[in-house]
C-alpha cells in the first residue's frame, strides 16, 4: 500500500516535469514594439519562427511603446515584451517614472536578443558652429539654446537611461534645456529626423542602428556632427542601467572624422508571471533553433543575435522557470 501511495503521488506530481519537446501550438501576444518601424518588423520576425515550430499556434502582435510593454506583461494584458532594457527592468522593479508602483515580481527574464542598440548624439554644424559646441563639456558650460529632437520619457531607453544619464555626468539636466531657451520635439526618432530635416530641431538623441540611411541622406543636405566626449563620462551614464559605454567607429557615418563615444544598450524579451512555463519555454526553443532565420529577419538581430548568448542577462533579473528550463538542459546556465 505504501509503495502504491509513493507512486500515486510521483503521478501527480508529474505534470511540474512534463516533456515540452512536442510540437503541440502555443498561444501569446507579444508587446512592446510600436505599430511601424523596426521593432515591430522584429516582433513579426519572431513571432513567424514560432509559429512556424509549432503549427497551429496563435502568437500575435500587440503593439505598444518598451515602457508600456512592461507594465502591460505585468498587468496581464499580454505574455512579451521584446524591446525592454535594463532601464524599463530597474524603472518597473522599483516603481520609478514613468511606473506609478514597484512592479518587481511580476515579470522575469527570458533572453537577450541584441547588445548593440547605439544612442545617436546628434548636432547640425550650424548649430555646433554657432554656439561653439564640440562635445558634452561644451554644452554644460556655454548652455546654448537649443531645439532638442527627443524621445517621450515614457520611453525610458533612449530617454531616462541614455541621454539623461548622460547630461547628468556632465552636470546638467533636461529640466535645463528649457531655462536656457531651448524646447523640445518628442517623439520617435523618426519625428526626431524628421525635425532634423525640415530644420526643426539642432540636435537629435534617440537611438537608431549604426550606418542609418535616413541619417545619412539627411546629412548630405544638412551638415552634420556627433556630439563628442569621454567614455569615463558615458560610461558613468551608462552604468546606471547596466549599460556600458562603447566607441561608434568614424566609418559609421561620412561626417565622422574619428570615432565617438556613446551609450551601447542591450535590448531583451520579458515574460509575465503569469505566463505558463510551456509557453516560454517553446517559445525560447523555437527561437535558439533557429539562429540563422532570426538573424534574417535583419537590423540588430543580423549582427548581434546568437542563440550562445540568449541566456545573458546583465541586470541580473530572475529568469522565468520555462527560459531557464531551456537554458539548463542546453548548458547555457548553471
Amino acid at each position: 500500500m505504501r509503495v502504491a501511495l509513493i507512486a500515486a503521488a510521483m503521478l501527480a506530481a508529474a505534470p511540474a516535469f512534463a516533456d515540452f519537446n512536442d510540437k503541440k501550438p502555443i498561444n501569446a501576444t507579444v508587446t512592446g514594439a510600436t505599430p511601424s518601424g523596426y521593432p515591430r518588423t522584429m516582433v513579426e520576425g519572431l513571432n513567424a519562427v514560432v509559429r512556424d515550430t509549432y503549427p497551429g499556434s496563435a502568437v500575435s502582435f500587440k503593439p505598444n511603446s518598451p515602457g508600456g510593454g512592461v507594465l502591460a506583461i505585468a498587468e496581464k494584458q499580454a505574455d512579451f515584451t521584446a524591446t525592454a532594457t535594463g532601464t524599463e527592468i530597474k524603472l518597473a522593479n522599483e516603481g520609478q517614472s514613468p511606473y506609478r508602483t514597484p512592479l518587481k515580481g511580476k515579470f522575469s527574464y527570458v533572453m537577450m536578443l541584441y547588445d548593440n542598440q547605439y544612442m545617436h548624439f546628434i548636432m547640425t554644424k550650424e548649430w555646433a558652429d554657432a554656439n561653439g559646441i564640440k562635445g558634452w563639456a561644451d554644452i554644460a558650460a556655454k548652455k546654448p539654446k537649443m531645439r532638442l529632437a527627443i524621445n517621450r520619457p515614457d520611453n525610458p531607453q533612449t530617454t531616462i537611461g541614455g541621454p539623461y544619464e548622460v547630461m547628468k555626468a556632465y552636470g546638467f539636466s533636461i529640466t535645463d534645456i528649457e531655462k536656457w531657451g531651448g524646447s523640445f520635439v518628442l517623439g520617435n526618432s523618426q519625428i526626431g529626423l524628421d525635425a532634423l530635416t525640415d530644420d526643426k530641431a539642432d540636435v537629435f538623441m534617440n537611438a537608431r542602428n549604426l550606418g542609418d540611411s535616413l541619417l545619412k541622406e539627411i546629412a548630405s543636405k544638412r551638415p552634420l556632427l556627433w556630439i563628442d566626449g569621454d567614455l569615463a563620462h558615458l560610461q558613468k551614464a551608462a552604468d546606471t542601467f547596466h549599460f556600458k559605454a562603447d566607441m561608434v567607429p568614424k566609418g559609421a557615418y561620412p561626417f565622422m572624422e574619428k570615432d565617438y563615444p556613446t551609450v551601447r544598450m542591450w535590448v531583451s524579451l520579458l515574460a509575465g508571471a503569469h505566463v505558463p512555463d510551456e509557453v516560454v519555454y517553446k517559445y525560447v526553443k523555437a527561437i535558439a533553433e533557429n539562429e540563422a532565420r532570426v538573424q534574417s529577419i535583419g537590423g540588430s538581430l543580423k549582427t548581434a543575435f546568437t542563440s550562445a548568448k540568449m541566456s545573458t542577462n546583465p541586470a541580473g533579473l530572475a529568469f522565468h522557470p520555462g527560459a531557464l528550463r531551456y537554458y539548463k538542459e542546453k548548458g547555457l546556465v548553471k
